[in-house]
């Protein structure tokens, strides 16, 4: 696969990119695998791409599935999808699932993801857990964050204002100690959930829409 990169952003952080932007993921925690469901823009083209977690090799194929579609899971080595008919209408749903190997479409009832992943805690703005938050980065912090207590470590989206948008910032301490920061994304229109989750022994979040970053503990 062309114009992909390897490399690190600390030294703890494996990080890989894609040449596309990245629309949904799921993890196929058997396997250890991640799926991603990458697009181009000005592209119709749809790729499907299995990264492994612990070496971040990667596979990908194009799939033609409808472009009003999302992935949200994988069981039993079939990967799921919502397909959303009517645009007008996001309550009107379809399932299917492609099986990897053949790439063989099924239309199915409904689907059960099976994902065992951990995510953080959404701390509304203005809050009072969102105000704690606040006060132990002495930050003002003008949108709603996300925060996870995972062992001995604690990890917390948030933003802050940067032109006429927002940058997103992920924080990682351990025992109370600063381990690294990174500027997840830049330039947000608002608060969009999800920063990161945890699976198992890895934390995994996406960097500026084409990134897979992964921490192991």
């Amino acid at each position: 696969m062309e114009n992909l990169n390897f490399r690190m952003i600390h030294e703890s952080i494996k990080h890989i990119q894609v040449d596309g932007h990245i629309w949904s993921l799921a993890v196929d925690g058997a396997n250890r695998h991640v799926f991603l469901d990458v697009r181009r823009d000005g592209n119709d083209s749809i790729q499907l791409i299995r990264l492994r977690m612990d070496d971040l090799k990667l596979e990908a194929k194009e799939v033609e599935n409808p472009w009003w579609s999302k992935l949200i899971g994988v069981q039993d080595g079939k990967v799921q999808f919502v397909e959303y008919p009517d645009q007008n209408d996001p309550t009107r749903q379809k399932y299917f699932t492609l099986d990897w190997e053949s790439l063989a479409k099924t239309y199915v009832e409904g689907v059960e993801t099976g994902e065992s992943l951990t995510h953080p805690f959404t701390y509304e703005h203005s809050s009072e857990y969102h105000q704690t938050v606040a006060e132990f980065l002495s930050l003002e912090l003008p949108l709603s964050c996300e925060y996870l207590e995972w062992g001995d470590k604690i990890i917390i989206s948030y933003y802050l204002r940067s032109g006429n948008g927002f940058d997103r910032y992920l924080l990682l301490l351990k025992d109370g100690a600063k381990q690294w920061k990174v500027t997840q994304d830049a330039g947000m229109k608002g608060f969009s959930p999800g920063a990161f989750f945890v699976f198992e022994d890895q934390l995994i979040f996406i960097k500026d829409r084409n990134e897979v970053c992964m921490y192991t503990d």
